[in-house]
């Protein structure tokens, strides 16, 4: 009777952090995953990543880009 033992890894993390990940990330399908400032609920913003600096997160969805300040994201997740 023989046994067989897979070790795997769990690869890369779904959610981009760093600025190094957000440059790479351009251009791809992204969610993020945003506080709303006035009524404290979290929004799901499903869309393109167009650009992260130090003040915002820009997704274009749909054609429309959506300007997000980076102290209201939590996440910026990819999708699985």
């Amino acid at each position: 009777e023989t046994h067989e033992i897979e070790v795997t890894t769990p690869g890369a993390s779904d959610e981009l952090e760093g600025p190094v990940m957000f440059k790479a990330y351009r251009g791809f399908d992204v969610i993020c995953e945003q506080q709303d400032p006035k009524t404290n609920k979290i929004k799901q913003i499903e869309g393109r990543l167009v650009e992260r600096n130090n003040e915002f997160t820009i997704v274009n969805i749909k054609g429309r880009m959506k300007k997000m300040k980076n102290s209201t994201v939590l996440s910026v997740l990819l999708p699985k």
